[in-house]
């Protein structure tokens, strides 16, 4: 009576075990039906609706903790399985993930009325603050993004660049004499660099670390998760630091007399959508914020693009940038934003780079109710994110995808005519009413970056295959290691 004996009940039919007169179902790997998704579907309503392809499941925990492994890699698993728009779950919420011109396009239309808060997973809008601009929508994110033009604008790049390329001379020097450059000193070197520019000078060393801590806890799996504990205690202080530190400025004068107070004096000056002028503590929170978006952000794209651009493949777009940074200055070095906006080649390099390697995924929106999208219907709940990795690896988009060719991004070239580069194409900071507002300064500081790096070091050589910490951003490994060779006089 105990022997199991095993029988199919019918053609493509999962198998059944059959014990004495008791029957079990046994769902094997190989199954055709995925249960999880079927059930996913009548919880959520959606038996009857048209919704792209690809998988939720019930709950989409598998999806999230694929998607966390290696987020570049899950995108183009399911592009190449379902093609540029597709279902997924992002952070245990079922999504619609989407990449294909006609699709971006027609987002576009609509996604400045979409909120964004609840997309966000607990973690990060927890942490986050309800001060952030990626939790806002309405007149109040409005107001918010006002603000970011006088502290990211032109006028402030420009006060940022020679500061900026002071910096990086020194750094260069330092690791030139060392003949050797963790991923993690790039890290820790733009981290100090934000610090100084938003605050007006790098913090001990303890703040240096809850900067880290902070980073770690925005995407940890769960309020229950030590990464979450650790990144809030680290929020709390960094907060009271900058708080206190940006009283003392002010009673003393300070913040008005000393340019180094640039950022700072402009959030003295921020209004919020009722006019009211900002609170110490939200100008503390934004300047926490500030730092954390630019410095991970600017990081991951120096290390990307001085990876690429020390790859023996690459040697032809390392001699246009030693080029350039020969004609300015007569090769004595950067000292102003039109230094940095004169080197075209240079910028195209850092385009290029976060298209070969992006950092991240499009921002997440809730959609509130049943719309189509892409000739699909879109249930309300879903996520909506309008990903940039599906149009950067498109072949029809960019030719020769996995190649490195900055090329593409200098205006009137063969290689240019030869790509479709438009805000629909090209998107690595997301798009629409919360698209990265830091993008064009983590582009400027990764071209002085590379343009005095490349000057001060005539090759350079990871140790071993670079390894990348995949979440919240794409950015090379604190232990990636590389070789210099200093240039000679």
């Amino acid at each position: 009576a105990r022997a199991m004996r095993h029988a199919v009940v019918s053609r493509g039919a999962t198998p059944v075990a059959v014990r004495g007169r008791r029957a079990r179902c046994a769902v094997t790997r190989g199954a055709s039906m995925d249960l999880g998704q079927a059930l996913g579907e009548r919880l959520r309503g959606e038996t009857r609706m048209n919704l792209p392809p690809g998988r939720v499941g019930a709950f989409g925990v598998r999806e999230t903790l694929e998607y966390l492994r290696d987020p570049n890699a899950f995108v183009a698993t399911r592009v190449a399985k379902y093609g540029p728009v597709f279902k997924t779950g992002f952070f245990f919420k079922p999504a619609v993930v989407f990449g294909s011109r006609d699709a971006v396009s027609e987002f576009k239309s609509f996604e400045s009325a979409l909120p964004a808060d609840e997309a966000l997973p607990e973690t990060f809008r927890e942490l986050h603050t309800a001060y952030g601009a990626l939790r806002q929508s309405g007149r109040e994110h409005k107001a918010t993004r006002a603000n970011f033009s006088k502290v990211l604008g032109r006028a402030a790049l420009a006060a940022y660049a020679p500061v900026v390329a002071e910096d990086v001379r020194a750094f260069v020097s330092g690791k030139a004499k060392e003949k050797t450059m963790r991923a993690g000193d790039i890290k820790r070197f733009a981290l100090e660099m934000l610090f100084e520019l938003f605050i007006g000078h790098v913090p001990d060393e303890r703040y240096i670390q809850a900067m880290y801590a902070y980073n770690a806890g925005l995407l940890s799996l769960g309020k229950f998760s030590a990464e979450y504990k650790k990144g809030k205690q680290a929020l709390e202080e960094l907060l009271a630091y900058i708080e206190s530190h940006y009283r003392d400025i002010k009673t003393s004068g300070a913040l008005e007399r000393d340019p180094k107070y640039f950022f700072l004096k402009q959030y003295s000056e921020a209004v919020d959508e009722n006019g009211a002028r900002f609170p110490d503590d939200r100008i503390a929170t934004t300047a926490v914020l500030m730092v954390w978006g630019s410095y991970i952000e600017a990081a991951a794209l120096m290390g990307h693009a001085l990876v690429l651009l020390g790859d023996a493949k690459n040697t032809h777009a390392l001699a246009e940038v030693r080029s350039e940074y020969k004609a300015t200055n007569g090769g004595l070095g950067i000292r102003s934003l039109e230094d940095v906006t004169s080197a075209k080649y240079t910028e195209a390099v850092a385009k290029e780079s976060l298209r070969v390697t992006p950092q991240t995924a499009g921002g997440l929106r809730v959609n509130p109710t049943n719309r189509k999208l892409a000739g699909y219907d879109i249930p309300a709940g879903y996520t909506l994110t309008a990903d940039p990795r599906i149009p950067f690896k498109d072949e029809a988009l960019f030719p020769d995808v996995d190649a490195f060719k900055p090329e593409r991004f200098i205006s009137g070239s063969a290689e240019s005519q030869r790509n479709v580069v438009t805000g629909d194409t090209y998107f690595p900071g997301g798009m629409g009413q919360h698209q990265c507002p830091g993008i064009s300064l983590a582009v400027v500081m990764t071209q002085i970056f590379l343009a005095e790096f490349s000057a001060a070091i005539d090759s350079w050589t990871p140790t071993s295959t670079p390894t990348y910490v995949q979440i919240p951003i794409v950015i090379l490994a604190d232990d990636c290691v590389f070789d210099l060779e200093p240039a000679t006089a």
